[in-house]
C-alpha cells in the first residue's frame, strides 16, 4: 500500500534529476557528518568534561590578588621546563625561582629567558572568573595543543596535561582536519559544500504535494516501511533546515582554502575587510618572555576600557608582532586589541559594531559554533549535531531498503535538461568556491566515463 500510495503522486519535471545530486551528495557528505558530529559535540562538552576530570587543575581559591599576567606566564614556563628538566642543578635553580616568586614576577621574568627555546605558546587564557586558573597552550611537536595551569592568586604552577588529555584541543584539532593538515581541511571544506548542496537538494524532494500543513512535518507511520523511514530523514532535515544551513556556512570560513585564501580576496575586493588584527599564536617561550614586562600594562589598559570577559591572548613568533587581545566566552561587546610589545600601549581597539557586515557575521557564526551564548545555545547545538547523525543513519537505512535487489542503487540519468537558474546558481555555486566546483567536474566526468564502458560493454542496451 506504502508503495501505491508513494508513486500515486506525480513526481515534479526536475524529481529524478536532484535526486541524483541528492544521492551524489551523501555519498560525500555521510562520512563528513559522522566526523564532524562526533568530534564537534566531544569540542562542545570538552570544558564541562575538563572542570570535572581536573578539578585541581581548573579551579583555584581566590585570596584577594591576582598575580600580574607577566608573572603567571613566567611561572607556567618556568614550571614546564623544570617538570621536563630532570638534572638536579636545574632542579634546584627552579626551586630557588618559584620560592623567590612575588606578585611582581620579576624573579620569573629574569629567569625564563636564560631557559632554552620549548614548544610554541599559542594563546594565554586569563580568566574573569577569580575561582578559575590561568591556562597557557602550548603546541606538541605532533602540533596539539596542550596545556599548563596556574594560580592566578599565588603565581604558582599548577601542573599540566598532554595533548591527549587535554579534550578541548584535540577535539577541536580532529573538528578542524588534524591530523592531515590542510589536506583534512579541504576534505571538511568539500563535504561542507556537498552538505549544503544536499539540503537545498532534499528540501526540493521533500517539497509537500496533496499534503496540507501541519501534516507534511510528521512522518505517516501508517503507510509503510519505505515511507515511514524516507519521512523520517526528510522531517528532520525540514525542521533543522535553517539551523543547518547557517552553521554550513558560517563553518566556511574556518576553512584553510576557502577561509584563508578565497574569502580575504573577496572582502578586499569589496571593501569587507576587517580593520581588527588576528594572531594563531605561536610565539617560541623565548619571544614571549622577552614580551612580558609590556604584558601587565596592555591588560590593565584592556581592562579599563571596559574589555569584559575571559582573555585570549596571544603573539606571533615574526618579528615585530604585537600582542593580540581578544575577550572569549562573553555575551558583552567583543573587542579585539592589539598592544606593542615595548610599553604594552593599546595601538587598536576594534568592536564589532566597527567591523563590516561580513567579518561581523563570521564573528556570529564563530560564536554559536563555540556555544558561546550560554546553556540553550550549547543544548541547540548538541542536538543539531545528533540530528546530523539521525540524518545520515535514516538517509543510509531509506537507500538500502529502496535499492534493488543486487545493486548499488545509485538513482538513473533523468532525461529532463537542467533549467537555465540551476545550471546558473550551480556555476555560481562552483566558480564561488573552487573546491566543491572541482569536485562536480570529476563527480561528471566519472559519471560520463562509467556510461561509456557500460555502452561498449552492453551495446544493445539504452543506458540514458
Amino acid at each position: 500500500m506504502g508503495k501505491t500510495m508513494e508513486t500515486s503522486i506525480k513526481r515534479p519535471r526536475y524529481y529524478g534529476l536532484l535526486w541524483r545530486w541528492h544521492f551524489f551528495a551523501a555519498l560525500v557528505v555521510i562520512p563528513f557528518v559522522l566526523w564532524q558530529s562526533t568530534t564537534g559535540t566531544l569540542y562542545l562538552w570538552s570544558e564541562w568534561w575538563m572542570d570535572h576530570s581536573h578539578p585541581e587543575l581548573r579551579f583555584v581559591t581566590p585570596n584577594g590578588r591576582v598575580t600580574p599576567p607577566s608573572a603567571q606566564i613566567a611561572a607556567a614556563l618556568a614550571g614546564l621546563q623544570k617538570q621536563q628538566t630532570p638534572a638536579p642543578e636545574l632542579a634546584m635553580a627552579h626551586m630557588h625561582m618559584g620560592t623567590a616568586m612575588e606578585p611582581s614576577g620579576m624573579a620569573m621574568q629574569m629567569a625564563v629567558p636564560r631557559a632554552p627555546d620549548g614548544p610554541p605558546v599559542l594563546d594565554v587564557i586569563l580568566a574573569d572568573d577569580p575561582a578559575r586558573s590561568t591556562t597557557i597552550v602550548l603546541q606538541s611537536a605532533g602540533g596539539l595543543p596542550y596545556p599548563v595551569f596556574v594560580d592566578p592568586h599565588r603565581g604558582t604552577y599548577l601542573g599540566s596535561l598532554t595533548a591527549l588529555q587535554w579534550l578541548p584541543g584535540w577535539s577541536r584539532s580532529m573538528h578542524g582536519g588534524w591530523p592531515l593538515g590542510s589536506p583534512g581541511s579541504w576534505l571538511l571544506e568539500l563535504g561542507d559544500c556537498w552538505a549544503i548542496v544536499m539540503i537545498l537538494t532534499g528540501f526540493y524532494l521533500w517539497w509537500p504535494r496533496g499534503r496540507r500543513f501541519p501534516e507534511f512535518l510528521w512522518p505517516r507511520f501508517h503507510l509503510g516501511t519505505r515511507i515511514l523511514l524516507r519521512d523520517l530523514h526528510s522531517s528532520m532535515a525540514v525542521l533543522f533546515s535553517g539551523v543547518f544551513l547557517f552553521f554550513l556556512v558560517s563553518a566556511l570560513p574556518w576553512t584553510s582554502f576557502w577561509g584563508g585564501e578565497v574569502l580575504p580576496r573577496i572582502e578586499n575586493a569589496i571593501g569587507q575587510a576587517s580593520p581588527a588584527g588576528f594572531s594563531t599564536g605561536g610565539a617560541s617561550p623565548s619571544q614571549v618572555a622577552s614580551a612580558l614586562p609590556s604584558l601587565d600594562q596592555a591588560v590593565r589598559e584592556a581592562r579599563a576600557r571596559g574589555v569584559e570577559g575571559t582573555l585570549d591572548i596571544r603573539l606571533s613568533p615574526w618579528q615585530g608582532a604585537q600582542w593580540w587581545m581578544a575577550n572569549l566566552y562573553t555575551q558583552a561587546l567583543d573587542h579585539t586589541l592589539e598592544a606593542d610589545t615595548a610599553r604594552g600601549h593599546i595601538m587598536s581597539d576594534f568592536t564589532n559594531a566597527e567591523i563590516p557586515a561580513i567579518p561581523r557575521f563570521v564573528a556570529l557564526g564563530i560564536h554559536v559554533h563555540q556555544a558561546d551564548f550560554g546553556a540553550f545555545n550549547l543544548w541547540l547545538n548538541t542536538a543539531f549535531a545528533l540530528s546530523l547523525v539521525w540524518l545520515a543513519i535514516t538517509g543510509a537505512a531509506s537507500w538500502w531498503i529502496r535499492r534493488p535487489r543486487n545493486s548499488f542503487g545509485a538513482p538513473p540519468k533523468s532525461s529532463a535538461s537542467w533549467p537555465r537558474g540551476l545550471t546558473a546558481g550551480a556555476i555560481a555555486m562552483s566558480v564561488a568556491l573552487p573546491i566543491f566546483g572541482l569536485s562536480v567536474l570529476l563527480i561528471t566526468a566519472a559519471d560520463r566515463l562509467a556510461r561509456i564502458a557500460i555502452a561498449r560493454t552492453s551495446p544493445a542496451e539504452d543506458v540514458t
